[in-house]
């Protein structure tokens, strides 16, 4: 395990030791009725990493940056948090599908220009247990697994050779755990949100880490908007493919809570 995952593991169990030594001041927060929370979000995600689709073909670099070239690099994006909480324990579901394509130009004398496609589900369902609450701030800790689809597709063109395509899809479940919460900013409208996640484990991928920070503002009791950074790195590889890649850029979220 490199120094980067142990800091990552450090940080996480050393959030969750001091969170579960918090004050439990629950009676606002814990009644014995359903709570349900539904937001829609965009993900300006940019891409780097790497990806190999085939054994004994080398891997094809992928860097997308979100500033300036995710708009005119993705096909397609959809993004949903679901959850429903009683007392204590709840439910929580995450749905991602992204569908990102580059095009790169090769040195070589069969093909020119190398097109890269990525299109990714990511379906992560946990359960969660409220560690802390006030009537302000909220700390949960979850278990759950997390579901992968990568199709990745590379395709070769623009020389003597004509056209050449590579298309492989992977489909793979991790583990994970994680902690996500939310505090009030004093005792104005405005509160920060986030969650940290890691998990694979060696199950499924080698690792992932997943992390969030939201400023929002609450404009009443159901509806707030959101604005925040997410990174999500995952490192994947089985039979010759190869999935080593980082997702992040900027969010911008709706949220009903009712």
């Amino acid at each position: 395990m490199n120094i980067h995952k142990c800091l990552f593991f450090s940080l996480f169990f050393q959030i969750l030791f001091y969170s579960c030594l918090l004050p439990n001041l629950l009676a606002a927060n814990l009644s014995d009725s359903w709570e349900f929370h539904l937001a829609p979000y965009a993900w300006l995600a940019g891409l780097d990493g790497s990806v190999a689709t085939l054994p004994g073909l080398p891997p094809a670099d992928i860097d997308i940056d979100f500033y300036d070239d995710i708009l005119g690099n993705i096909n397609g994006a959809f993004m949903l948090v679901g959850e429903a909480r009683k007392g204590r324990f709840g439910m929580t579901m995450d749905l991602v599908y992204t569908d990102i394509e580059t095009d790169s130009a090769i040195p070589g004398e069969n093909f020119t220009t190398l097109t890269s496609q990525t299109t990714n589900w990511i379906v992560s369902a946990a359960g969660f247990y409220r560690l802390t609450a006030t009537d302000k701030a909220f700390i949960d800790g979850l278990v759950g697994v997390r579901y992968w689809s990568a199709d990745s597709k590379l395709t070769l063109s623009g020389g003597p050779a004509g056209f050449y395509a590579i298309d492989n899809k992977e489909e793979w479940f991790d583990p994970i755990i994680g902690l996500k919460g939310l505090t009030m900013l004093g005792d104005s409208k405005f509160f920060l949100s986030g969650f940290l996640i890691i998990g694979g484990f060696g199950a499924g991928s080698d690792f992932i880490w997943d992390i969030n920070a939201n400023l929002g503002y609450r404009w009443g009791e159901i509806f707030s908007t959101t604005i925040g950074y997410r990174y999500l790195d995952v490192d994947y590889e089985d039979d010759g493919f190869l999935y080593d890649v980082a997702q992040h850029g900027p969010t911008l979220g709706l949220s009903w809570r009712f």
